[in-house]
């Protein structure tokens, strides 16, 4: 069996993605069928391995009228989803102008002839341009039964249109006929437009899907510094076989996977590890792609290249994670799947009964009663009960620090029952800061040593050095003074001379190794990273550096419990590390020592036993877990990466965000689902009236110009309705 993996471009909806995968899982060389219209790849598995296999699926995508590439891993090009916005500016400016001719204020100006025409005119494009994608989904179902929100919408703006337009054209046939004298030229713009930003607001969210796995793409290097005898060479990174030597210059990224074989240096592996402080590197040490090197020259004999990288298992990882995600079919969709080829078959039976059996006239008593059953149960509020939800929604949470890709997240977060925390930059600050500074030497001054250290430690680009210069600039430090001499000592410190001293600067190594007494030193914590200070041979002092927890860390894990609502910290740190924020937290499991795959592996088993599961992280390291949850949030103070994999984004880093999102989708959904109610109870209950059935007790009919106005009445409740979401956070 073979996997053939393409990348699809032409797909417009979901419902492209589902027609692949059926006409191509029919080919009998086709065992299984996968098309992720997110991402737009497809994957499918082959009875074998013969090319005329994989021939026969190109080419019923090419039947199909998509294209494909077999270079899935070329950056998408993504579309925008402002050409949705753009076609519901110009549908919206249109359809404004036919309000102001239908209702106010131009009702039947300069005389209902022209009035009617000059309707036409505008409604024109809009039902056969900008809405001509809806008209082709009725062609489609006339063709092969499937049926969608998009079939009834074009069954719907067509009969208003068409019957608007014959009556307008042709108006003294529809008054021989017996047609009501009444267009829904505005309803056809209404409907369009407001389709069109639901449609935006998808498009966003595919766009933000298919960025995260470009933002991973970003992190692979294009060349590398090929090691041949004394001299090095640029070759391109396709070109690199594993047992090559290759050289890692100071900043830049290691370009595979390898072993050092010369010098030493920090390396900055986060998007791994997750850890904040860089690992210091020596000979035998392994290394890996998209990772940072520090302050030293490396080079490193490549163990692994190419799609057998770290890197690249995480690109494959999040791109795998994302296509088994099922495909969040909205509520709208699965009504519309059997409303419309049911309302299509109640409007056809109304007319086939009032043209055989009903009384005269009988076209027109035939034809208004078959439109007037169309026209109530078009689908306007329909439309309009999620996108208004959404953009409600999405809006109010956006003032409040809350970027939500989609209406199909908020859905998805209403059942979560575990959260998943990743530690640095998620649960803790993410940076390092000196929590702690002595001078142990009572004939020292205490700011005039904090100055002498930040006047050394300012010529280092360590984190550990950073987080000492503005520890003494927040302190009080005014001016620094220029050392002689200064020396970065590879994995251990620092060394210059200022005003006559010798400062030594650095970790229990550094101070052994020049046979610096530690006597002076208290006990210090063992969580922390001290940063010794020796002036002269002797020690006068020492910093602590950790990576401090956010203040609202212990108050939102406290909530998140109350609500029942499991937690689990899974991070790349040392295990006393992790046990220590745990503990003071009091999360329920932690795990330690996690590489990023192993994050995605933990939060599956998670999974497995029953919960729905929420992953709130911020590094390139957390991808494959956002990727795998039901729900991902990222911190907004994070990297790119983590924030375009996720479906939230908390914009100013504030954990307590997260409470506020959980609120707000189970809100959102409730109010969502009030909404296709109502949009649904005006136009059902009318349905029978508009069928004719009040007729049969001496009742009146009921002409298109009341069901139309039904579609309006459930179009104001939906609106109405969503506004409220705007107090569901403060």
């Amino acid at each position: 069996m073979a996997i053939l993996k393409l990348k699809i471009q032409g797909m417009n909806c979901a419902g492209c993605a589902s027609k692949i995968e059926t006409k191509i899982a029919a080919l009998h060389t086709v065992s299984s069928s996968s098309v992720n219209f997110a991402t737009e790849m497809g994957k499918f598995e082959l009875v074998s391995n013969k090319k005329s296999a994989k021939d026969q699926v190109k080419a019923k995508l090419k039947e199909l009228g998509y294209q494909y590439s077999e270079d899935r891993h070329a950056q998408s090009k993504v579309a925008s989803p402002y050409e949705n916005l753009r076609l519901f500016y110009i549908s919206m400016s249109l359809t404004i102008g036919l309000f102001a001719l239908s209702m106010w204020p131009l009702m039947g100006w300069p005389n209902v002839k022209t009035n009617w025409l000059l309707q036409l005119l505008l409604a024109a494009p809009i039902w056969g341009y900008i809405g001509l994608h809806f008209q082709k989904s009725v062609y489609n179902f006339i063709k092969t039964g499937n049926s969608d929100m998009n079939t009834l919408i074009g069954v719907g703006t067509s009969a208003a249109f068409l019957y608007s337009a014959f009556i307008t054209v042709f108006q003294q046939t529809s008054i021989h006929l017996g047609l009501t004298q009444q267009v829904y030229f505005e309803a056809v713009g209404f409907i369009v437009s407001f389709v069109y930003l639901g449609k935006y607001f998808e498009e966003r969210a595919k766009k933000k899907t298919k960025s995260a796995l470009n933002a991973l793409f970003q992190l692979n290097v294009k060349r590398a510094l090929l090691v041949v005898g004394g001299d090095t060479q640029s070759i391109a990174i396709e070109e690199v076989k594993q047992g090559d030597t290759l050289r890692v210059k100071p900043g830049e990224k290691v370009p595979v996977d390898g072993v050092i074989v010369k010098g030493e240096s920090t390396i900055d592996e986060s998007m791994i590890s997750g850890e904040s402080m860089p690992k210091h590197k020596l000979k035998s040490h392994k290394v890996f792609s998209g990772t940072i090197n520090g302050e030293g020259a490396i080079d490193i004999q490549a163990t692994k290249v190419g799609e057998g990288t770290l890197l690249s298992q995480i690109v494959n990882y999040v791109e795998e994670a994302q296509s088994a995600k099922p495909e969040i079919q909205r509520y709208a969709d699965k009504i519309s799947a059997i409303f419309t080829p049911v309302i299509l078959i109640l409007s056809v039976c109304t007319f086939l009964i009032w043209f055989l059996l009903g009384p005269e006239p009988i076209w027109g008593n035939a034809l208004s009663n078959f439109i007037a059953v169309l026209v109530i149960a078009c689908p306007c509020a329909l439309g309009l009960a999620t996108p208004t939800a959404v953009v409600v929604a999405t809006g109010k949470a956006s003032l409040r620090g809350l970027l939500i890709s989609g209406g199909d997240v908020l859905e998805n977060a209403t059942d979560i029952n575990a959260i998943v925390f990743d530690k640095t930059g998620t649960i803790t600050e993410g940076r390092s800061t000196v929590v702690e500074y002595k001078c142990t030497d009572e004939n020292i001054e205490s700011q005039e040593l904090l100055n002498d250290i930040a006047s050394i430690e300012q010529y280092s680009e360590h984190p550990l050095s950073r987080a000492v210069v503005q520890y003494a600039k927040a302190s009080g430090a005014v001016s620094f003074t220029e050392p002689q001499d200064f020396k970065i000592i590879q994995g251990q410190g620092v060394q210059a001379n200022l005003n006559t001293d010798r400062y030594l600067m650095g970790n229990l190594r550094l101070m052994k190794e020049n046979s610096i007494s530690l006597d002076r030193a208290q006990l210090l914590d063992p969580l922390a990273t001290p940063i010794f200070v020796a002036k002269n041979g002797i020690l006068v002092g020492y910093l602590l550096v950790t990576d401090p927890i956010k203040a609202s860390s212990k108050s939102v894990i406290e909530q998140l419990q109350k609500q029942n609502i499991k937690t689990w910290m899974i991070t790349g740190d040392h295990k006393s590390i992790a046990e220590h924020v745990g503990n003071q937290l009091g999360i329920d499991h932690v795990f330690s020592g996690a590489l990023p795959l192993d994050k995605a592996n933990y939060i599956q088993d998670i999974q497995n036993k029953g919960y729905k599961v929420a992953m709130v992280g911020d590094g390139v390291n957390d991808a494959p877990a956002l990727a795998k949850a039901d729900l991902s949030i990222a911190m907004g103070t994070g990297s790119d990466v983590a924030m375009n994999a996720s479906d939230v984004t908390l914009v100013h880093g504030d954990l307590a965000k997260a409470l506020d999102f959980l609120n707000l989708s189970q809100g959102t959904m409730r109010i969502i689902k009030q909404n296709l109610f109502l949009s649904l109870i005006y136009n059902i209950s009318l349905i029978p009236v508009a069928a004719g059935a009040l007729y049969l007790f001496g009742g009146p009919l009921l002409p298109p110009a009341l069901a139309s106005a039904a579609m309006a009445l459930s179009s104001v409740s939906v609106v109405t309705n969503s506004l409220r979401i705007r107090k569901l956070i403060d």
